[in-house]
């Protein structure tokens, strides 16, 4: 008899949090699924511990290969998987209790495609990922993305389980040689399902690194940036070809939203070619987006998406560079002063082009001065006091060993961080990685 999961885990250099990957795999999928453990030429200890963590346990094994990346780990997954349903997950995350509710839903509902919450980690904090919140916060128990729009914000494969029949059947699998392989298969599965089952625990933790740089983090590269946004491209095919013009438009928004700040904020440290890519991306998206649909923008993002209609490249980088703040890949080294400066350049440029008037500017401005002559944690700490109430926040939870356990903290009340609101826009917390 097959088994009824196969669960699909690929591992590239994640020594320092594979072990507790696999622990949560362990506990969390149900008896008697098949575990495939895809070492795609780690250069660490990775093989070694997922070899030893498979040893003894029945359904799991590892499969070692050269580097080839994620979407090709994952195919070599996928194509070894027997189980009715599939499911994937990144060595260095976490399955939270949630995910046997998940799991359960795939199973009863008979859809092809289920989905549920995320949270996010640090290690040390854990905190709602707003981008699955307003994916999914709205939906009852089913939801049908031509319908529900909202979905368009759900386009991680991790958090999901499939019916391997319904892949195999359109032909679904990750694009390889790329460095986004999510977009491409989800919203098209997501559109190829129809209904697909939605819990509301959340299923898995993603983790934010902090030790290097993630693929999010490295923005300010090329390679990123076209990767990006051909997966972009590729789901707008899609939706043309399949004539779902209103998703089309919805998803397009997302990617104003959401997608395109991500690389807007890394215009200041870009070099001449980063920035005619973005350029060209944007004329592609920006120039479909009607005067209506910037109004409704929030000011920032509508002064960068005029900013960049127009062309005007150096413009859009004393922008970023005034409103940005710092990144974990782009430290603030500017004094004070240099802010402030900074600052009022931006809020010339929205009067030039008409965003503000200058009762605005005048009640604004002195206000956000003094703000920026803060030194910078008194800066970090007053916005996140602002943000959060005692009621709606509470710290991430430790293990009683004094390592920070994702499990443990899930299993608490209201997680939500003491140092980021994770109700927050999801385009605010995209950016802020």
């Amino acid at each position: 008899m097959p088994p009824a999961l196969s669960v699909i885990v690929a591992v590239h250099d994640v020594e320092p949090w594979i072990g507790e990957c696999l622990r949560s795999v362990a506990e969390q999928v149900p008896e008697g699924s098949e575990v495939i453990l895809v070492d795609d030429g780690s250069t660490d200890a990775s093989g070694r511990v997922c070899d030893e963590m498979a040893q003894g346990r029945p359904g799991w094994r590892v499969v070692h290969q050269p580097n080839a990346g994620l979407g090709a780990a994952r195919n070599t997954g996928l194509r070894q998987a027997t189980a009715d349903l599939v499911a994937f997950v990144d060595g260095d995350d976490v399955l939270l209790p949630g995910y046997r509710a998940l799991v359960a839903a795939a199973q009863s509902s008979g859809y092809a495609v289920a989905t549920g919450p995320v949270l996010r980690t640090d290690g040390r904090r854990t905190w709602v990922s707003a981008l699955h919140a307003q994916a999914l916060d709205p939906l009852g128990d089913m939801a049908d993305i031509t319908r529900d729009h909202a979905l368009v914000y759900d386009t991680t494969a991790w958090n999901k389980v499939y019916r391997r029949d319904f892949l195999r059947e359109h032909d679904l699998e990750f694009p390889e040689g790329v460095l986004y392989e999510d977009l491409p298969l989800t919203i098209p599965a997501f559109c190829l399902a129809g209904a697909v089952a939605v819990v509301h625990e959340p299923v898995y933790a993603w983790r934010a690194r902090t030790a290097g740089l993630s693929i999010t983090q490295r923005r300010y590269e090329l390679e990123n940036l076209r990767d990006r946004f051909a997966a972009v491209a590729a789901v707008d095919r899609f939706l043309e070809q399949h004539r779902l013009h209103e998703l089309w438009v919805a998803h397009d928004d997302k990617v104003l939203r959401v997608d395109l700040p991500l690389y807007t904020a890394a215009l200041p440290e870009a070099d001449d070619t980063f920035r005619a890519a973005y350029l060209s991306f944007c004329e592609h998206l920006v120039g479909a987006v009607s005067e209506q649909r910037r109004r409704t923008l929030p000011p920032t993002l509508r002064l960068y998406v005029e900013l960049a209609a127009a062309g005007r490249m150096e413009d859009l980088v004393t922008a970023v560079r005034g409103r940005r703040g710092p990144r974990v890949w782009a430290p603030d080294t500017r004094s004070g002063w240099q802010r402030v400066r900074d600052d009022l350049a931006v809020y010339r440029l929205e009067r030039e082009l008409g965003l503000a008037s200058w009762p605005q500017v005048l009640r604004r401005a002195p206000v956000r001065a003094v703000k920026l002559l803060l030194p910078e944690d008194r800066r970090r700490v007053g916005a996140v006091r602002a943000r959060r109430s005692p009621a709606r926040t509470q710290a991430a939870v430790a293990h009683p060993g004094g390592v920070p356990s994702v499990a443990g903290a899930s299993r608490a009340a209201g997680i939500l961080s003491t140092e980021t609101d994770p109700r927050r826009s999801p385009e605010r917390q995209a950016t802020n990685e």
